[in-house]
């Protein structure tokens, strides 16, 4: 049974927001098109694992995706895990990989390499990044009082065209590693080791409170690429051509460029909106994002979305809702 569904991260969604809006040629444009297009593959691949994950009996396993927890009690230091499968014996954390090429894991440097059309890759070696989660975990677990059961780490390969090769004395660290598809025979094989050892309501009350501790990460990815707002173009896109600034007529958003009408263009900008800067917005700050001239027109456009202001109406702001 699905505990927490997966959900694209903030990352990947304001990503996602700012490249079309970057002015052309902006300095950080490769950067923020690579992690782009790493955090999708990483995104695909995740969802990838579902086909598999629905092998397992889902009145024997609680699943887990995209948990963000804290490392200690002041909250300064947080772990994620892709994938966690609790049982009423065991867990398995899952580290999820959706790489395509030569994948070469080297004990000896700590390392994965990637080969793929001459050009190799470094990263840190996905079995000790998951290995540590776990020690993250069982850490959380006492910490909070809650019940500790044996804890599995996994890492899954996800693309089926990947080609994987091991340094020598790998060692027991390979076992750490497989496919998708023996996923469910994997972690099937890890119940054959353990009685049943939690109680409907542990699982009940580890299940509460890993959803009430899970925070999502929200990165200022405007901080963080050093872009400026100046930077950002403004307007609100064309659904058919993506030419921008759609013009506001009479209710109606109208494209100079292939002459579309749409009445609820607008919707997409104020999202963008949302996701690139901090909130919450103002009536101003929306009507020069949006282009529109009226401070009545964009009330009534933001409270056709449900969105009410709040504080004095000469201050008033709106608290923008950011997609999960």
């Amino acid at each position: 049974m699905i505990k927490k569904p997966r959900t694209k991260s903030l990352k990947l969604l304001k990503l996602d927001a700012i490249l079309p809006r970057l002015v052309h040629n902006h300095l950080k444009h490769g950067e923020l098109q690579t992690e782009f297009a790493r955090y999708s593959a990483g995104y695909r691949g995740e969802v990838a694992l579902d086909y598999f994950l629905h092998d397992l009996d889902e009145n024997s396993y609680l699943i887990f995706h995209d948990l963000r927890l804290p490392r200690d009690k002041e909250k300064k230091y947080y772990f994620q895990i892709d994938c966690l499968i609790l049982h009423s014996s065991f867990g398995v954390l899952l580290e999820v990989k959706n790489l395509s090429g030569d994948l070469y894991f080297d004990h000896h440097f700590d390392q994965m390499k990637r080969t793929k059309n001459g050009v190799d890759e470094t990263f840190p070696d996905p079995v000790n990044q998951v290995q540590q989660q776990k020690i993250y975990l069982e850490s959380w677990l006492k910490r909070n009082q809650l019940p500790r059961i044996p804890l599995y780490s996994l890492v899954v390969l996800t693309n089926p065209k990947s080609f994987i090769t091991l340094s020598p004395h790998y060692g027991e660290k390979a076992a750490h590693i497989i496919r998708a598809k023996g996923l469910a025979n994997k972690v099937q094989q890890i119940s054959t080791y353990h009685k049943e050892t939690l109680s409907k309501k542990d699982l009940s009350k580890i299940t509460s409170k890993l959803l009430k501790q899970h925070e999502r990460h929200n990165p200022d990815l405007l901080k963080t690429y050093n872009i400026n707002h100046t930077d950002i173009i403004t307007g609100v896109f064309c659904p058919g051509c993506n030419h921008i600034p759609m013009r506001r007529e009479r209710s109606t958003w109208v494209c100079s460029k292939c002459n579309i009408k749409s009445k609820d263009a607008h919707k997409k900008a104020i999202q963008d909106y949302a996701m690139i800067f901090e909130e919450p917005a103002k009536n101003k700050m929306l009507r020069r994002f949006l282009h529109i001239d009226s401070s009545t027109c964009m009330k009534n456009l933001l409270k056709s979305m449900n969105l009410t202001p709040s504080g004095p109406t000469n201050s008033a702001t709106y608290q923008l809702q950011i997609p999960e």
